[in-house]
């Protein structure tokens, strides 16, 4: 048991540390960054992520550097990270807007039905795992209507609540559950080549169809041997080289 102890510790002293030293990592970034060495400022960044930690700072600040440097489908890539993760900050709405702005392809969005929409934007107001806590909570909330009801004189009160926090806990299941099923099918992605041709099939021998240039966002809906299959904004549909997209 005291060997198990001492194991604890030493690993915990060790995450603590490693975090510590990520930390350092990320500040010299920004102290790089603020001298205008971008690329160098990037070589530590890299080193965070490349540890698999990520934070929407993390990827705003690699996107602001990747722009610096005129690498503008990066920028790209991160600042769509970066959204992800934190989807209502300003800054980084305005700068993935500015370099959205120094794309070459431009598509007009198929509309899309405002149920459609406004479901939409309800499911995404939370990320899945926020929205399993909240069923959670309706839930005990409903066994507490439920003693409320058997075992109390507030019959009536108990099974108010009861019903209407029950309702509420699945309505909440319901969308972390869609949140998730979005979150499955909805791979984005951008086009890292400056230019590449989309063919009407998986493989070089196949039709080109239209051509794509770095910046561009797409769907991925599906893989193979090398190939992916994406949907653009305005319905069009084709097949890129796996190499010339990264997914979001």
């Amino acid at each position: 048991m005291k060997k198990l102890l001492i194991l604890l510790v030493l690993i915990s002293t060790y995450q603590f540390g490693y975090s510590q030293d990520l930390k350092a990592t990320f500040e010299e970034g920004n102290a790089l960054y603020q001298e205008k060495k971008y690329d160098e400022a990037l070589e530590k960044y890299k080193t965070i992520t490349d540890a698999g930690l990520e934070s929407a700072a993390l990827y705003y600040n690699m996107a602001n550097a990747y722009f610096k440097t005129n690498q503008l489908s990066q920028a790209i890539l991160n600042y769509e990270r970066a959204a992800r993760l934190a989807p209502n900050d300003d800054d980084i709405r305005q700068n993935l807007s500015i370099a959205n702005e120094a794309t070459i392809d431009r598509f007009e969005k198929l509309p899309e039905p405002m149920i459609k929409t406004a479901y939409q934007s309800i499911f995404r107001a939370f990320q899945p795992g926020t929205w399993g806590v909240i069923a959670l909570v309706f839930l005990m909330i409903t066994l507490v209507g439920t003693y409320f009801y058997l075992y109390t004189t507030k019959r009536r009160q108990g099974f108010a609540i009861g019903i209407f926090s029950f309702l509420l806990g699945v309505i909440s299941l319901w969308l972390a559950y869609a949140h998730l099923n979005n979150l499955r099918n909805y791979r984005p992605g951008i086009v890292t080549a400056t230019s590449t041709y989309v063919k009407s099939g998986p493989g070089e021998k196949a039709e080109d169809v239209f051509i794509l240039h770095e910046g561009t966002k797409a769907t991925v809906t599906e893989f193979y041997d090398n190939w992916k299959k994406i949907k653009l904004p305005d319905g069009k549909i084709g097949w890129i080289s796996a190499k010339d997209i990264v997914e979001i």
